[in-house]
Parts: structure tokens; C-alpha cells; sequence
């Protein structure tokens, strides 16, 4: 087995799901940092702030009994109920909170704008309006909401903590980490900050760094397996195949892991030399009810293809039909076929018929170079030359695969005793990909033909 192939082939077509940006965890709601900060909220700041008359302020202190108690739902209706709702911002904002604390989200971002609407430089009104939007992960609106209170002077850690997960939602994970680091000034054991920073550092392909974080989040956390999943891409990523697979099975174990990430343990299993680990994930990823990506599962094929494991292979391809019974993407069908005749010939079991296939392909698209370039070392180890010659003619001519056409036509041009044609190929062949072993082989044929002279 040529693992080097395998291996290139391995890093060039999986994907860990994973690296998709993380979520603030459900607990941040309840965390009682936020919970502080957002309790902050309802004091009123006079210097920065929309001004309380007497009248306001002895409303919003007639509640407070109710609040103390948890009557919230009795303190929301006092405050919605009285005619400054409608005319004051900081009524408006009190009650938004209220409203935010109970889950009514669309009501408070009401609320909250209405508050805007009468102040428009309310800083808490923008912050907190960003938090709903958070929450209901709308982060094409909280980002600009967060920004806003930012540069009204707040510099409140959820609200660092907050933008920076909108950063990471929009691929920014440079900025994302300078917002994460300015909310662990005030919040350094916060694990969410702790996460996200992990989840930076590893796009940002400071590995170790991000390692060493996610070591502490786990530890903080150890039945979230989001976790897992990051770190599993950060191994992923230094090439510790071992600990990804113990992530990856972890999650598995627990019922978490989905199909995509199913594929990719399998696929390390493969390349581990593990077939009888690889075969049961790789059919329960096809057994699920939400199904990956067809073209994961054909790169899922090639793979077990070419680790030449048949039997897997076979099976596995029958299953995915009948996973997959109406696949519609034409190129996707077309590599499933190529694939399906690449086990048939190289395995041996029905040559004939994966050559049938293949003429099928070739008719169909006669710029199938991977179906003519299979085609032709099928008909050359038949004996059948000219026609091998003539398919990698054909192959030559397809961007991206003169080299292994050129080769291809180098063997056969050995094979029939034609070695300058052949040296011809092979300098083609290593001008496009220079090699010592594809150099040696050149010398070799040299000597036979000066032998043969």
C-alpha cells in the first residue's frame, strides 16, 4: 500500500465540521459573570445616559419589591402598562431587559429599539439589543449593535465576548481573538472566552497554543463535545491522527458525532491500516438520517479504493446506492461509475466488465482523462497496444493529467521495445513533476536503449 499516496489524498479531500465557528454555549446565559453584567444593566447611569425624572424613577423603584421577589412576569406588566413606556427610554429599556431575562426576545428588541428611537447614544440599549440578536444568532445584526456600545464607551467583557463570536461567524478570527483577549482582561476563567480564543488560535495555525487552551476548556467542561470536536481538527491539523480518532470516537460514542465526521473517522481508520474499525462507522454514516454530502461519501470511496481494501469497497458502494438512490449531481454519478470499474479491473474480479463501464464514460465525456488513462492500462495489459497508445493520446491533450498520461505512455512504449518514444514521455512527464525516482527510472530505460542499440 503506498501510504504517501494515501496520505495526500487523505489531507487533500477530508474536513473536520468542526471547524465551523463555535456557538456561545447554552450555559453562557445562566453563567454568572453575564448574569452579573446583565443585572448591571438596570442601574441607571445618569452621566452617560438618558436623564430619570422624578416620575420615572419612582415607577421603575415600585418594581423593584416585585423583582426581588422574581415576579418579573407582575414587574413587565407594571412597566408596559403605564403610558412612559411610550415616551421614556429608560422605561423602555427596563422593560426590554425584563423581557430578554424571561426569553421574550422579540418583545425586548422592541423594546430596545423603542428606547433607541428616543436616545439614540443609549449604550446599554445598544449593547443589549446586540445580546438578543445573539441570541437568536442574527449576527448580520449584532455585530453592528455590539459596535455601536463599543464605541459608546463600553468595554464590558460579555460585550467583547459577544462581538468576538460574531467575528468568528464572519471568518475574522484575527479580529475575533483581539475581542476575546480584551474579554479576559475582566473574565479570564470564562470558559466561552477560553473557547473561542482555542478556536482562533487553531485558524490562525498556532496549534500548540490553541492545544493547550482547549485542555483547560475540556476540563472545565467535559460533556460538551463541541470541545472534542475542536480539538480533534487541531490534531487533525499537526497530523496526531491517534488522538483524532480517540475525539472523534469519543463524540461517536456519545451519539454526537454526525455523518461528515463519521466519513472522517473512517477515513483514519483507513489510513491506519483499521478496515474492520473503518466498516461499521462508514456504514452508520450511510445509515443516518441526516445524510453527508454525496461527494464526502464518493471521496469516502475513493479512498477505501485506494487503500484496495475490494471487499470494503464493494460493499460500501452498494450501500451508498441505496443511501443515495437519487443522486442527481451527473459528475458525482460519473465518478461513482469510474470508481465502481477502477474495483472491478484493479481488483481483478470483473475486468471485463469495469472496461465496459469505462468505454461508456469515455463515450459519453471524451474528456474523462482518470476513465482513459484506467481504460488504456487495461487494453495494454491485454496486449492491445495501439489502442492503450491511442486513449492516452486522447488523455494527454486534458489539462492537469499530462503527467500521468506521459507515464502512462512511457510504460507502454517500454513495453513494446520502444525506448527512445519512451524517454521522449518521460522527459515530458518530468518536466512537469520532477522526481529522483521517476529519474532513475529514466536511466534505466536509457541503458536499455543504448542495450538494445
Amino acid at each position: 500500500m503506498n501510504y504517501s499516496v494515501i496520505s495526500c489524498f487523505l489531507l487533500s479531500c477530508i474536513s473536520l465540521s468542526a471547524a465551523e465557528p463555535l456557538a456561545l454555549s447554552k450555559d453562557y446565559w445562566q453563567d454568572e459573570a453575564f448574569l452579573k453584567s446583565f443585572n448591571g444593566s438596570y442601574r441607571i447611569n445618569a452621566r452617560i445616559e438618558p436623564s430619570v425624572t422624578s416620575e420615572q424613577r419612582s415607577l421603575l423603584v415600585s418594581i423593584q419589591p416585585l423583582m426581588a421577589e422574581g415576579k418579573r412576569e407582575d414587574a413587565l406588566a407594571m412597566l408596559t402598562g403605564n403610558e412612559l413606556a411610550k415616551s421614556s427610554a429608560a422605561i423602555a429599556f427596563n422593560a426590554g431587559n425584563i423581557q430578554f431575562e424571561l426569553g421574550e426576545l422579540e418583545s425586548a428588541e422592541q423594546s430596545y429599539l423603542q428606547a433607541l428611537k428616543l436616545f439614540p447614544s443609549f449604550r446599554r440599549a445598544h449593547r443589549n439589543l446586540g445580546f438578543v440578536y445573539v441570541r437568536q444568532s442574527s449576527w448580520d445584526k449584532a455585530l453592528p449593535a455590539l459596535e455601536e456600545s463599543i464605541r459608546l464607551g463600553d468595554h464590558d467583557a460579555a460585550t467583547f465576548g459577544q462581538l468576538a463570536f460574531g467575528r468568528m461567524q464572519a471568518g475574522q478570527y484575527a479580529s475575533a481573538l483581539q475581542a476575546f483577549q480584551l474579554a479576559q482582561l475582566t473574565q479570564p476563567q470564562a470558559v466561552d472566552w477560553k473557547a473561542g480564543t482555542a478556536q482562533c488560535l487553531e485558524q490562525l495555525k498556532r496549534h500548540e497554543e490553541a492545544l493547550s487552551l482547549l485542555n483547560d476548556v475540556i476540563e472545565a467542561r467535559p460533556a460538551e463535545t463541541s470541545y472534542y470536536l475542536l480539538q480533534a481538527s487541531v490534531y487533525l491539523a499537526m497530523n496526531r491522527p491517534d488522538e483524532t480518532i480517540t475525539n472523534l470516537d469519543l463524540v461517536r460514542r456519545l451519539g454526537k458525532l454526525d455523518a461528515e465526521n463519521h466519513l472522517l473517522l473512517a477515513n483514519l481508520h483507513l489510513r491506519s491500516g483499521s478496515s474492520h474499525l473503518a466498516r461499521p462507522v462508514m456504514m452508520a454514516a450511510l445509515e443516518m438520517e441526516q445524510k453527508a454530502a454525496y461527494g464526502s461519501v464518493i471521496n469516502l470511496l475513493e479512498f477505501a479504493s485506494i487503500t484496495r481494501d475490494w471487499s470494503l469497497a464493494r460493499d460500501f458502494a452498494t450501500a451508498m446506492q441505496k443511501a443515495y438512490p437519487d443522486a442527481s449531481d451527473d459528475k458525482l454519478e460519473q465518478k461513482r461509475e469510474y470508481l465502481l470499474a477502477f474495483i472491478d479491473i484493479e481488483s481483478e474480479d470483473h475486468p471485463e466488465r469495469g472496461a465496459k463501464v469505462l468505454e461508456s464514460i469515455i463515450k459519453r465525456d471524451p474528456l474523462s482523462a482518470n476513465s482513459l488513462i484506467l481504460l488504456a492500462r487495461y487494453r495494454a495489459k491485454e496486449q492491445r497496444h495501439q489502442e492503450a497508445v491511442m486513449l492516452l493520446e486522447q488523455a494527454v491533450r486534458v489539462q492537469g493529467h499530462e503527467y500521468s498520461a506521459n507515464l502512462e505512455l512511457a510504460k507502454v512504449c517500454v513495453s513494446t521495445r520502444r525506448y527512445d518514444k519512451a524517454i521522449d514521455h518521460l522527459d515530458k512527464a518530468l518536466k512537469i513533476q520532477p522526481s529522483d525516482e521517476l529519474l532513475t527510472y529514466r536511466e534505466a530505460i536509457q541503458n536499455l536503449a543504448v542495450a538494445s542499440e
